[in-house]
């Protein structure tokens, strides 16, 4: 990996007078970090400080010092940075309060264009099933785009259907659903690869608009202490608008770009593998893992192997076209990231990883990754352990996790991130944002929720699965770094590392939660609690 130095900032600064957790095998804690210009130049006790005669000293009055955040899974290039712009429904169950959020948003935007939603709640999800009807009541002039909160199902209007070319005669296509009447008729709902002409109508945008979208919300994560993301699903829309912003300075935060289809939930990239690998880039825009979709997150698209009782039921499909894409990324030196919730998916994923290794360039690190993971059996946990993989979950998702745990099962279990970390698989944690039930943005919040596996209102919701606090806080740290094969470069305070830093007031307790004070990105502080 190429690594950049800023010679312009050559200013040497030393931390001391706190705690500092350094996420570093080798020294868990020191006394003092110095760093130089954009890198950390020494760690250790507060001797070292006598190399460094000319160091502005910054007591950190017993506060704790970290390595900055790194958010795993941050939809910044497609929905994030288009959310703000859309009528935000997240938490609305009810259907009366999310059509008048979408009246309002046909006032704020007069015209003629796209209305869109994102965050809905269907019925499965406690809150309301939408049709084409519905939307019509609101819009019948304009397209209206209602996405639910996972992204893989969407609700439009007749205008929207017609502006699509979907009627009684259009076919499901591939990995899709498009819902009907009993006579044929599209009720407005579309499922997983069925919403991929949507998407790409509403988010299509010229570089410099997607460009200044994507730095506005980037903005935003510094106050959480991120400093880093992975972006799981950058088209080739999205790469070229993060390298005209890297290229004019512009990158609030580094991007670790997972290569993806013409679209969300396409896995047709083909093209893409003919251009930069994985590891390519600098440490402000790095070529990441492939992102291939195995499934989805709607009853009808995640494959479940449930053992009830002596029973086994099974449930959902999984998509049939991830094998070739993860075949054909690994022959040209990719790795691969697979979005798998459904434990019958995993042993699809896990298998066609396992075949993919005898694919692979010689020598060539495939480091698998899975996405979510919601249900894993012990077996599953051996077998990705015993490929070097890695796992990049969402604790936020337990904010909806009651549910599941009234299914009791002979075999596997739900958000068993307790178990992953104890089976030797390298875990990452991260937010999914805008996706998923809440705001999930901060990795405080989030370390909160899985170190006590509770639903952020305080029920705890599977304590066999409990790990520290300072578990989830390297989880957001070194084992994101781990997950983007960024370890050298970031994700600890080392020599030589990224000066990434964030600092805290208060404890690491998940009780009385610290909050971030200072974010301090390439060596300069870039956000400071007002």
């Amino acid at each position: 990996m190429e690594n950049t130095v800023d010679a312009k900032n050559d200013s040497i600064i030393a931390f001391m007078g706190g705690r500092i957790l350094t996420m570093d095998s080798e020294r868990k804690y020191a006394e003092a970090v110095v760093i130089r210009g954009d890198r950390i130049a020494a760690v250790g006790g507060t001797d070292i400080l006598k190399s460094f005669p000319d160091a502005e000293i910054r007591d950190l009055k017993s506060r704790y010092l970290l390595p900055a955040f790194i958010d795993s899974h941050n939809h910044l290039s497609s929905f994030g940075c288009f959310f703000p712009t859309w009528a935000n429904l997240i938490g609305l169950t009810e259907k009366e309060a999310i059509l008048e959020a979408i009246r309002r948003q046909v006032r704020k935007e007069p015209g003629k264009g796209w209305v869109v939603g994102f965050g809905w709640f269907d019925a499965r999800m406690g809150g309301a099933d939408l049709t084409k009807k519905d939307l019509d009541e609101v819009s019948s002039d304009r397209p209206v785009l209602l996405i639910q909160t996972t992204f893989h199902q969407s609700v439009v209007n007749t205008r929207a259907l017609g502006l699509l070319g979907i009627n009684q005669s259009t076919p499901d296509p591939r990995c899709g659903i498009i819902f009907r009447e009993n006579d044929g008729t599209p009720t407005g709902v579309l499922v997983e690869y069925a919403q991929a002409p949507v998407f790409k109508l509403v988010m299509e945008a010229d570089a410099e608009t997607l460009a200044d979208l994507i730095e506005a919300r980037a903005k935003e994560l510094l106050q959480f202490g991120i400093t880093a993301i992975h972006d799981p699903g950058v088209t080739p829309a999205a790469e070229a608008a993060y390298r005209k912003l890297h290229a004019e300075g512009r990158l609030p935060v580094s991007v670790l770009m997972m290569p993806h289809g013409e679209t969300l939930l396409d896995n047709r990239l083909r093209d893409r593998l003919q251009k930069q690998v994985t590891g390519t880039g600098d440490e402000k825009l790095r070529v990441g893992p492939v992102k291939l979709f195995a499934d989805g997150a709607t009853a009808e698209t995640v494959a479940f192997s449930l053992k009830i009782g002596g029973q086994t039921i099974n449930s959902g499909c999984y998509r049939d076209d991830f094998e070739e894409m993860l075949f054909a990324a690994t022959e040209k030196g990719f790795r691969v990231c697979v979005h798998s919730f459904g434990n019958a998916t995993t042993d699809a994923v896990l298998t066609a990883f396992e075949n993919a290794a005898l694919r692979a360039p010689a020598g060539f690190e495939m480091r698998p990754r899975l996405e979510h993971v919601t249900l894993i059996s012990a077996l599953q946990i051996r077998r990705l352990a015993s490929m070097g993989g890695c796992a990049c979950i969402q604790p936020q998702f337990l904010s909806r996790a009651q549910n599941t745990k009234q299914v009791v099962l002979e075999e596997g279990k739900w958000y068993a991130y307790g178990d992953l970390v104890k089976g030797g698989v390298i875990v990452a944690s991260s937010s999914d944002d805008p996706g998923g039930f809440m705001d999930a943005r901060n990795p405080i919040k989030g370390s909160v929720m899985g170190s006590t596996m509770s639903d952020g209102e305080g029920n705890v919701i599977f304590p066999d699965q409990v790990l520290p606090f300072e578990q989830w806080l390297w989880m957001y740290t070194a084992g994101g770094a781990y997950a983007g094969g960024q370890e050298k470069e970031r994700g600890m305070l080392k020599k030589g590392m990224v000066a990434d830093l964030v600092v805290l007031e208060s404890g690491l307790d998940p009780k009385k939660p610290p909050v971030v004070a200072e974010t301090w990105a390439a060596g300069k502080r870039v956000y400071t609690k007002g």
